[in-house]
């Protein structure tokens, strides 16, 4: 049996829906006017385009082209399905449009957590090296303090964390990036800058800033003091860039991370070594519970980058990078 010899009869099989093929065929038939022409758009044969066709018609129940002098012409039915059909494709297009946008000029919106020391340098650089590439892009970044970050991304506030620390938690994933020596800032003129290196008894009076035992730079600073400072702190903080602010103002020296002191600060302070050395990490976490969108992995690479071509105030290098 033919196709004529039933399209216009609604048999057992009218009403099943079209697949994707059935439809692309019946596309390219309307598009080039002939079964041939269709093939060679689809490049199949004419024969396949002929059997796909035979069986669309059969399952809508009617005809979808009339054969009038070995030509095609489109029927009322077609023309109709056909206006749906290209809204269907027109969609699909944008789609492909909005793929190709997103990987070549990195359109979105990009969310950014990180601890407040970096967010004095480290960020801003590597905002500026990735956007260089995703001009587009739009960025929502937040300073959070560590005890905040795991619940950023579990909420989908964040797409990318950098901090001191890994938070722990079985939904998320992170990588150390670096290890970044810790620094002694001083105030213009204090006694320790006349120091080429400055040690654990040099802290022998409360005149300092310190850190809770509790917080990154605290746990950090733990070998350094070994059993505990000679002197407690006059004044702790919990962030190192809330150190460096106090120390410009003279409330004495503090012990920072490197890549949280700016230019600007380290013209105005006066940096030395430590010994023993001492250092803090950096770690990058994103969710493990769908692959980091790909904004996210080239601010990462970025990020890697800036670390890896950056010297740091007061020091010779910054570290390994892991």
């Amino acid at each position: 049996m033919n196709a004529d010899a039933y399209a216009d009869e609604v048999g057992p099989s009218a009403g099943r829906p079209l697949n994707l093929r059935q439809i692309e065929v019946f596309r390219a038939i309307m598009m080039a006017g002939s079964i041939s022409g269709a093939g060679r758009m689809l490049h199949v044969s004419q024969p396949a385009v002929s059997r796909v066709l035979a069986l669309t018609e059969s399952r809508l129940g009617y005809r979808l082209f009339e054969r009038v002098k070995s030509r095609l012409s489109p029927t009322a039915e077609a023309r109709r399905l056909y206006a749906e059909v290209e809204q269907v494709y027109g969609g699909i297009q944008r789609v492909n449009d909005l793929a190709a946008s997103l990987g070549q000029s990195g359109a979105g919106m990009l969310k950014i957590v990180a601890s407040a020391s970096f967010g004095q340098r480290l960020i801003p650089m590597a905002l500026e090296r990735f956007r260089g590439r995703n001009a587009d892009a739009r960025v929502d970044y937040r300073s959070v303090t560590f005890d905040e970050l795991a619940a950023y991304f579990l909420s989908g506030q964040a797409d990318i964390g950098i901090s001191m620390q890994p938070p722990d938690h079985p939904n998320l994933t992170s990588v150390r990036l670096a290890r970044v020596p810790v620094v002694c800032v001083l105030p213009p003129g204090h006694p320790l800058a006349s120091h080429d290196v400055v040690l654990p008894e040099d802290f022998s009076s409360a005149a300092w800033i310190g850190y809770p035992r509790d917080t990154p730079l605290g746990r950090a600073l733990g070998p350094f003091f070994g059993e505990g400072p000679r002197c407690a702190a006059a004044v702790e903080v919990h962030s190192p860039v809330t150190a460096c602010s106090f120390v410009q103002q003279g409330l004495g020296p503090a012990l920072v991370d490197a890549w949280c002191v700016t230019p600007d600060q380290a013209a105005h302070m006066t940096l030395r070594p430590i010994a023993p050395e001492a250092s803090v990490e950096i770690w990058a976490t994103h969710s493990n519970l769908s692959a980091p969108p790909l904004l996210a992995r080239r601010f990462l690479a970025a990020v890697k980058k800036t670390l890896e071509g950056q010297a740091l105030p007061g020091v010779a290098a910054s570290g390994q990078l892991e």
